[in-house]
């Protein structure tokens, strides 16, 4: 891995780790803060990215050719900037749907019965879980404010 990118990881993480305790609150009133997560997640990130860093800094210099990513391997991102710009159209609520039906019918190669059904059924729970449980509102998205 390049080294540029393992000191770019370790940077973000430190970042993330600042930002979640200082300003958004680790503990707070004797339970998770909203910075509790970031926090967390960034430690993980911090960690491996050491790790990879000392691996890369003190471990045998390989004599091969370093593999080529496969196109393929850029779809988890390019998902996540589409998903976003989705949410920020449509809303989340046909944002996810309409991203697992894509996801399920093209790269999963599933029927299109199927695809719907279980598009359905995945939106219809999270709307439910966040929106009427824990009372999360969602973002409406530039169409519905059209509208």
């Amino acid at each position: 891995m390049n080294i540029a990118i393992v000191i770019f990881q370790i940077i973000v993480a430190v970042l993330w780790i600042q930002q979640g305790i200082v300003r958004y609150g680790f503990w707070e009133d004797g339970k998770p803060g909203g910075g509790f997560v970031p926090v967390v997640f960034a430690a993980l990130v911090l960690g491996a990215a050491i790790a990879i860093f000392i691996r890369e800094v003190l471990g045998k210099k390989s004599t091969q050719e370093p593999h080529r990513l496969q196109a393929g391997a850029y779809l988890p991102a390019a998902a996540a900037v589409i998903g976003a710009f989705m949410i920020q159209v449509l809303g989340i609520t046909a944002a996810v749907f309409f991203f697992v039906m894509i996801w399920m019918r093209y790269l999963s190669k599933y029927s299109w019965h199927k695809t719907l059904l279980s598009s359905a059924i995945f939106t219809l729970f999270i709307y439910g879980v966040f929106r009427f449980w824990l009372h999360v509102p969602f973002p409406k998205g530039f169409l519905y404010e059209l509208f």
